[in-house]
């Protein structure tokens, strides 16, 4: 598996929540790439929702994407969807 790095964009606590958005780029293998975020960089304890989508076309048409997550340690690991190779993909993660 390649742990692949994502732009982080940390939205504003709202009602004790945080919202990181985490936005691939384009060289995502699925099924054998993974995102990992440390939740104690964003001031999160824990994981209440995760959701992805990913681009079937680059910057356009996009549809919910099929990954795998696990916490462990503190860190939230994502594993890649198996279809969609070398599409973008977003990762919205809903902690406290």
């Amino acid at each position: 598996m390649t742990d692949r790095t994502a732009n982080r964009i940390e939205c504003s606590p709202s009602m004790g929540m945080k919202e990181v958005i985490l936005r691939t780029g384009t060289t995502i293998t699925g099924a054998t790439d993974t995102l990992t975020m440390t939740l104690a960089d964003y001031g999160m304890e824990e994981v209440c929702s995760v959701y992805g989508n990913v681009h079937t076309t680059d910057y356009s048409v996009m549809v919910e994407a099929d990954g795998t997550t696990a916490v462990a340690d503190g860190v939230l690991t994502i594993l890649t969807e198996t279809s969609n190779d070398n599409k973008r993909r977003v990762w919205v993660v809903v902690g406290k």
